[in-house]
């Protein structure tokens, strides 16, 4: 009996990866993002925002620093093709009177629909940028995949996860889109046991190897959490 109810568990389970599995195909693409990260000029933080607020058009996605990294926006105008870029979409010029730091980045993302959505529906963000290790862009990817996999499987938020294409030397980077702090925070509802079986259907020797797996792949990285700009 309780042979056959651990059978049940572990087939409900795998359904649950497989299933995320699929789902995480939604949550990359080659969509082309135009990616600003920056740090306003000392007191002119407001004045930035009122200026980007005039601006929605071009930048419709904009995420305020709430901790972590030096940045204090991150504004992403979407592209869809470097051919658009290059002959009919012009993103926004920051105002240097305004602005102390900015970098550009650009990356292949979910497609403009799946984004928006994401965005319309939440309040807070997780940020996080990698730079691979030498030789383990690849292998960074699809931890990246595997870890999604994860948490989709244990009930959590999977991540939308952009890939570099040029710009700043970040290689790859993911945004988790929550309802609020206190969502983001929440633990998933998934049982330990769930949660350890989870891991190593995604991938992984067990839980504690998500995040020593990781740490492998990279040289570096920064995390920050953000808040809408509404």
């Amino acid at each position: 009996m309780r042979k056959a109810a651990l059978a049940c568990v572990g087939a409900a389970l795998l359904g649950f990866a497989l299933t995320a599995s699929a789902d995480n195909h939604k949550l990359e693409g080659n969509y082309l993002y135009k990616v600003t990260t920056v740090r306003a000029a000392t007191g002119s933080l407001s004045g930035l925002l009122d200026w980007l607020d005039a601006r929605r058009d071009k930048a419709p996605f904009i995420m305020r620093h709430s901790q972590g990294d030096h940045w204090d926006l991150m504004i992403v105008t979407p592209l869809e093709t470097w051919a658009a870029y290059a002959t009919r979409i012009k993103p926004i010029v920051m105002p240097g009177n305004l602005v102390a730091f900015e970098e550009d980045h650009f990356a292949y993302g979910p497609r403009l629909g799946q984004l928006r959505d994401a965005y319309e529906t939440s309040d807070f963000f997780h940020v996080e940028m990698f730079n691979a290790a030498p030789g383990k862009a690849d292998a960074l990817l699809e931890q990246r995949r595997m870890e999604n996999a994860y948490l989709a499987a244990t009930k959590q938020t999977p991540n939308m996860i952009f890939r570099r294409a040029a710009g700043s030397d970040v290689d790859l980077f993911t945004i988790g889109f929550h309802e609020s702090l206190e969502a983001f925070a929440a633990p998933g509802r998934a049982s330990d046991e769930d949660k350890e079986r989870a891991a190593v259907e995604a991938g992984f020797k067990n839980r504690a190897d998500i995040s020593f797996y990781l740490r492998s792949l990279i040289s570096s990285h920064h995390d920050t959490l953000a808040v809408k700009v509404e």
